[in-house]
């Protein structure tokens, strides 16, 4: 069941990156777009056991699996969205040398992360329902 209210900020903070983005401001679109993909997974997975919150790195893997949407999926098997692991690792990764490193980032690369995070949120509204 994927939570609208973080999907709805997840689409938001798509948004913000766009504007980001047009204004060539790439290293905060970087830090946007990475925002986004996370509140995706996290609508979709929906929140961690207990009181806690999901880690960076470690909401990847059960978004990945695909559980979310597919319970019967063997746990040993492939992910079934395996296409997103290497990209949103890759999104994260620069989010923090953008963010902390004050590394320059190329408008190519934010255009990719772009259609990424595009991809990861349709993902997550095609294959979710939605609660409120």
């Amino acid at each position: 069941m994927v939570e609208l209210s973080r999907i709805n900020y997840a689409q938001k903070y798509l948004d913000d990156a766009r504007m980001l983005f047009a204004a060539e401001r790439y290293n905060s679109a970087t830090s946007r777009l990475y925002y986004a993909s996370y509140q995706a997974m996290w609508a979709a997975l929906g929140p961690p056991m207990g009181d806690r919150i999901w880690r960076h790195l470690a909401i990847i893997k059960p978004f990945v699996h695909g559980y979310w949407f597919d319970p019967a999926h063997p746990l040993q098997a492939p992910g079934l969205l395996e296409q997103f692991r290497l990209p949103l690792r890759q999104l994260y990764t620069l989010r923090v040398r953008v963010d902390y490193d004050l590394l320059e980032i190329k408008r190519d690369v934010v255009d990719n992360m772009i259609k990424l995070v595009g991809d990861v949120i349709n993902t997550v509204l095609a294959k979710g329902r939605v609660s409120q």
